[in-house]
């Protein structure tokens, strides 16, 4: 357990100071003007869920028959 205790220690000291380096240094001025991202590229690269993507999937076949089952409803009406 010696060598592992080590690399844990040295692990545990590397991430400290990586945070004690992170609140030393300076925030940027809040008057510098950051760059403009184009309005076409902003959720591009992560669009949102579709509505019901995340439900159950016995959630999503009792959706898929009721709608299937209303399709028919208006079918036979329309017929």
């Amino acid at each position: 357990m010696g060598i592992q205790d080590r690399d844990w220690y040295r692990e545990e000291m590397r991430q400290r100071h990586a945070k004690e380096q992170a609140a030393a240094t300076p925030a940027p001025k809040a008057s510098t003007r950051r760059k403009r991202i184009p309005v076409d590229l902003i959720d591009n690269a992560n669009p949102p869920k579709l509505w019901g993507a995340d439900w159950h999937w016995s959630l999503q076949v009792l959706v898929w028959l009721a709608i299937a089952t209303l399709l028919l409803v208006i079918w036979r009406i329309v017929r």
